[in-house]
């Protein structure tokens, strides 16, 4: 009779429930630990990138420029922060183009005032600075030909600067890049 008592009772028992929760609560850690490191590697990732196509933006737009005026002066629209607080609220400030001297480029409404970044600019709060120093004496070019223009953009991971208009960051990308004055050039 004992037997047969024995088989009744068979099945899954409390601690048996309770040691398979536990197993599947410890092997679940590592995942959720790796979804969530993966999570900001993404976005730290998709900062620096955003960072160097403001940076690159810069540059382009110096290519498209007169050499003479390749200045502090004229490219003042682009350096400072992309993020306004103004308002109480971070909101992308207006995209600093400056006026190109290639009518297609003014007919096509590129300058226009009414440009922003999106709103995801404003979270990383990007502050631009553009530097500009004459080269002289290399290779076989003349002084007053070639410059050096600096482009530093700078922004934070996960938290907000003291204001959002100075230039202290936690991270930077810097690109240089030379410009030559091949307007005197004799081809």
């Amino acid at each position: 009779m004992n037997s047969l008592k024995d088989s009744v009772r068979s099945g899954i028992g409390f601690v048996e429930v309770l040691v398979a929760v536990l197993i599947a609560a410890v092997s679940a850690v590592p995942v959720v630990y790796m979804v969530s490191s993966s999570r900001t590697d993404t976005s730290k990732a998709i900062n620096y990138l955003r960072a160097v196509e403001l940076a690159n933006e810069v540059i382009e737009w110096a290519q498209g420029v007169d050499f003479d005026d390749l200045d502090s002066v004229t490219f003042s629209t682009y350096v400072g922060t992309l993020a306004d607080d103004s308002t109480g609220a971070i909101t992308p400030m207006p995209v600093g183009a400056a006026v190109p001297p290639n009518p297609y480029w003014a007919s096509g409404n590129f300058s226009a005032d009414s440009l922003k970044y999106s709103e995801q600019y404003g979270n990383a709060f990007f502050f631009r600075e553009v530097e500009f120093e004459d080269v002289t004496g290399s290779m076989n070019f003349s002084d007053g030909m070639i410059k050096r223009m600096t482009v530093r953009v700078k922004w934070n991971e996960g938290s907000a600067p003291s204001s959002v208009y100075n230039s202290e960051r936690d991270r930077q990308v810097e690109l240089s890049v030379l410009l030559l004055n091949d307007a005197n050039m004799n081809y």
